[in-house]
């Protein structure tokens, strides 16, 4: 078991630190007081285990234990995962670690919402899902990375429409981020708004937003819509 384990920390690290599940742990700043069999299993990191963070000294305590509560053949599955995620390009290695980062960001509801949506889409069958597939891949990067900020933003910028098509490059993950933090009231109502404004004055109220105080906003929202 520990050969395969070792196998495991040399193959990716970062994958391995991505295995663990959630809970409370000591950081293990004392190598003596670890249990044995960690031990062994960590052995191979024992001589600069003092200098990794205590991050990353949970990570892996916590992926030494997971390893023994596997069997044979779900260390394999695992050792398999990993070969895979080393022939992806880095690239595609960027973006799956952006979208768990994402993940970790949203709200429990959030998440049940898209467990959900996942589940259906996986129920229908396989021409729909392909057509699903293509309608999605068929949008603007822009447009598909705004979902990994929850399926509440997805669906205000989906509504919206041309509303975020003509931001600048270097203000497109500012916007996103100051839709994602508004109140979800004060969200519906600039989507209200957006629909009578023209181009130019859609424009001038998403710089307003972004210059305002992040309290402030929704009021600021909801004055225009008075307007």
């Amino acid at each position: 078991m520990r050969r395969e384990f070792v196998l495991a920390l040399g193959m990716c690290a970062a994958t391995l630190l991505a295995v663990a599940p959630g809970g409370a742990l000591a950081d293990g700043a004392d190598w003596g007081a670890i249990e044995p069999a960690t031990q062994t299993l960590l052995a191979p990191l024992r001589d600069g285990w003092g200098n990794l963070s205590p991050g990353d000294r949970q990570h892996l305590l916590a992926n030494a234990r997971h390893w023994q509560t596997l069997s044979k053949t779900e260390q394999q599955a695992l050792l398999q995962r990993q070969s895979q995620w080393l022939a992806l390009p880095p690239t595609a290695r960027a973006q799956q670690r952006a979208r768990y980062a994402a993940w970790e960001k949203l709200s429990p509801d959030e998440q049940a919402r898209v467990r959900a949506a996942a589940a259906r889409f996986a129920a229908l069958p396989g021409p729909q899902q392909g057509a699903l597939r293509a309608r999605f891949s068929a949008q603007a990067p822009d447009w598909q990375s705004s979902w990994l900020l929850g399926p509440a933003v997805g669906v205000w910028l989906d509504q919206a429409g041309t509303w975020f098509s003509y931001v600048p490059d270097g203000e497109r993950s500012a916007t996103l981020r100051m839709l994602e933090d508004l109140p979800a009231p004060a969200r519906a109502q600039l989507f209200t708004v957006s629909r009578r404004l023209g181009a130019a004055q859609r424009e001038q109220l998403r710089k307003n937003l972004l210059a305002a105080a992040p309290a402030q906003r929704a009021a600021l929202i909801a004055n225009q819509l008075m307007q």
